[in-house]
């Protein structure tokens, strides 16, 4: 049976409609024979559930789980599928048949609800702020045939990470694409091209794996540009990622977009990427850049007591990316 971070993931989502609280996963862990102190619990079911399945594949026993699960919800058709295919569908909501009037829910049947602990329920205009933080991320073209993805901030200043540009040699001789995405109608959008400066201005840091270029041609002003500030982030946050995902059109994450930790500079997360995505804006769900994305496949938390390994993406706090670029002399 073989199981990747997607489909571990929409299992994960169909254990924590069944199991929503921590204790109500003690019984699952506890039946399945896992480790538990090697199980970073968390009041986030999402999460929760994320770290459980990644330890019990680790050991070898996401069936032992399924098994448990099905013994108390025979019914379930996600974890039929689980147990008799090896994969997983995401989780949906109950089909609405057209065929049947709808006249509101009855005192004994409420149907609206929130799904989870917290609400997801955003303003319209989150869509019309996201289009507009949209315009300043670009791909990367290196002369290599390399690519990655960057960002504008004040000053027309790119940022992106250390091992996309790792020195002014590689930066010299990359271009910036902004507006290499579809339109409305499916279209490819005009692309316009600029070319970085970095004798005008460049700084780099290979620990935490970040780099800023001059950009010739004022795009900002064309552009706009992303505002850079320190910020709190917490797991079972939400974040998204607009990106350049295999060095193709630009794209945005929003699906299992849940912040898993936060320490040491780095924040991991489930939100999809790709190669490409390297050096991409990771948002929280107010659209404040809260992470540079730099890598992602199977990791350890850093400063953990126990090296357990989750399949995950990561970035660099954007705190410290901060720090990094006004010690350089940037002045934003």
């Amino acid at each position: 049976m073989a199981w990747d971070g997607p489909t571990i993931v929409n299992l994960g989502d169909a254990l924590a409609d069944l199991y929503p609280t921590r204790g109500d996963s003690y019984r699952v862990v506890a039946a399945a024979e896992l480790t538990k102190r090697l199980i970073r619990f968390d009041d986030s079911s999402a999460v929760n559930w994320y770290n459980i399945l990644e330890r019990a594949k680790h050991e070898g026993k996401l069936s032992a789980v399924i098994d448990f699960g099905l013994s108390e919800n025979a019914s379930n058709t996600f974890l039929q599928l689980a147990k008799q295919r090896g994969v997983i569908p995401a989780v949906k909501g109950p089909d609405i048949r057209k065929d049947v009037a709808w006249h509101g829910p009855s005192e004994e049947d409420q149907l609206e609800k929130l799904m989870g602990p917290t609400s997801l329920l955003m303003d319209v205009s989150f869509l019309e702020i996201g289009a507009v933080r949209a315009r300043p991320i670009g791909l990367l073209r290196l002369a290599s045939g390399g690519c990655g993805t960057g960002f504008l901030v004040v000053g027309d200043i790119l940022v992106t990470n250390h091992h996309v540009l790792r020195d002014a040699s590689a930066a010299s001789g990359a271009e910036l694409e902004l507006n290499y995405q579809q339109t409305p109608e499916g279209l490819d959008a005009p692309v316009h091209r600029y070319r970085l400066a970095p004798k005008r201005f460049w700084a780099t840091s290979e620990p935490d794996d970040w780099s800023a270029v001059a950009v010739d041609g004022e795009p900002v002003k064309a552009w706009g540009r992303l505002e850079l500030a320190e910020i709190e982030l917490v797991p079972g946050d939400r974040v998204n990622i607009i990106q350049h995902p295999g060095g193709g059109p630009k794209q945005v994450a929003f699906y299992h977009n849940t912040v898993t930790f936060v320490g040491h500079d780095r924040v991991q997360y489930l939100t999809d990427t790709l190669p490409g995505s390297s050096g991409s804006p990771v948002f929280d769900k107010r659209w404040r850049v809260v992470a540079l994305h730099h890598s992602g496949g199977w990791m350890s938390e850093p400063g953990a007591a126990h090296k357990i390994h989750f399949y995950r993406n990561e970035g660099i706090h954007i705190n410290a990316v901060l720090r990094g670029l006004r010690t350089a002399g940037w002045k934003g």
